[in-house]
């Protein structure tokens, strides 16, 4: 697309090319004799000088001011609140610009909005989780002292199979309701008061030590590309690891025990952030896949000045996230899982610990076929080296931590 100076200087060449052309066929013809009439010079300047000035404003509206106008009319429309009209395509490429940088506002502000909706609502959802867990919490914790009580009371009584079936079932039920309100509880659960400089890459480590010593692992393969110096970010281990056992836990159910997950530390800078991410798949042809900038990470960026960033991913061969969920996954109580498989809180509760921690999270497509949650946490000052990603498998060993179940999403 050319420029408005490039059409504008073009056309006016071209106007005034033809305007001195018909001067000079009218005073190069015999028959008129225009040299010894010098009012018909004149007649004839000032024909093709009004003709001239025609042109030139035919050519100002075409190019400039009929754009323009169109640019008003849809500038007014999204002043008036209708946020889904979109500026019309222009001919040169400034008046583009100001197209597609009016539309680019107006999906930011569309993007604002919803998050705005989103955040009240999951507030208003974190205030019901604390009051419900705890108005549930108590009965329950009672109950199911009754039932294990019953189930031992039975047992020595030597109650019939059926009867001690439907007392498991009892339990079983229970427990999944108490797995709720423990979920419920981490989702509300306040902002750390004190955060300390957490290397990302141990608690990575620890995480899946600790999967692996619970037989979570199954036939997963685990790949770590780490950093050198370690990343350091503001954040309680605690809760550090909460967020990687469940995202972990999330990848190996969704291959069903089977497949690879790859995770990633690296270092990124704001501008690397603001353009689309580029990756070659692992798939014999060797496609590129490309990742638009996240409105997540737009959001973030445009409210946290970090000098450093910390980008961590977590990908998966899994079957992957479609486009349609990528919002709705982090949702409290939204689960892709069958019924009964899965709560809907893992994936929220990962958002909120993020988020406590000055951080943010999204998920795209993966070149190992799945989803890879993105990661991004403000790092703690710190030298930066020049060694690039190393690959590992080796386990760290770190001291055996006591740790509580993961909610699953």
């Amino acid at each position: 697309m050319r420029s408005l100076h490039t059409e504008l200087l073009g056309k006016l060449a071209l106007l005034s090319g033809a305007a001195l052309g018909l001067l000079a066929i009218l005073f190069a013809a015999p028959r008129l004799h225009v040299a010894d009439q010098p009012f018909l010079v004149v007649g004839a300047v000032l024909i093709v000088v009004l003709l001239l000035f025609c042109g030139i404003g035919l050519l100002l509206d075409k190019t400039l001011f009929e754009p323009l106008r169109r640019l008003a009319v849809a500038a007014d429309e999204i002043g008036d609140g209708d946020l889904a009209r979109r500026m019309p395509n222009a001919p040169v490429r400034e008046l583009q610009d100001i197209s597609s940088s009016i539309d680019r506002l107006t999906s930011r502000v569309l993007a604002d909005q919803a998050q705005l909706i989103r955040a009240e609502k999951l507030a208003s959802v974190g205030r019901l989780s604390s009051s419900v867990a705890h108005e549930i919490g108590t009965p329950l914790g009672a109950m199911l002292g009754h039932v294990h009580a019953l189930r031992k009371l039975l047992l020595r009584r030597g109650a019939p199979v059926e009867e001690l079936e439907l007392l498991a079932a009892l339990e079983r039920e229970s427990g999944r309701i108490e797995r709720i309100v423990r979920g419920l509880l981490d989702y509300a659960r306040a902002r750390p008061p004190r955060p300390t400089a957490t290397d990302v890459a141990e608690v990575v480590q620890s995480s899946i030590d600790l999967l692996r010593s619970r037989g979570t692992l199954g036939a997963v393969d685990i790949a770590l590309e780490l950093t050198d110096p370690p990343l350091q970010v503001d954040a309680q281990r605690y809760e550090l690891e909460q967020v990687f056992v469940n995202l972990l836990t999330n990848a190996i159910d969704a291959m069903n025990g089977r497949g690879k997950v790859v995770v990633r530390l690296e270092r990124a800078s704001r501008f690397s952030l603001r353009e689309p991410a580029s990756r070659r798949s692992v798939a014999p042809a060797e496609r590129v896949i490309e990742h638009p900038p996240s409105s997540r990470a737009e959001r973030w960026l445009a409210g946290n000045d970090a000098a450093e960033i910390a980008k961590i991913v977590v990908a998966d061969s899994g079957p992957g996230v479609p486009a349609a969920l990528a919002e709705r996954i982090f949702d409290p109580f939204f689960t892709t899982k069958a019924p009964g498989k899965g709560t809907g809180l893992g994936l929220a509760i990962v958002a909120r610990i993020v988020e406590n921690f000055q951080g943010t999270i999204w998920v795209t497509n993966s070149r190992e076929g799945g989803a890879a949650f993105h990661l991004l946490f403000p790092m703690q000052s710190a030298p930066v080296g020049n060694a690039g990603p190393r690959r590992s498998n080796r386990r760290r060993p770190t001291p055996p931590i006591a740790f509580p179940r993961a909610v699953p999403r």
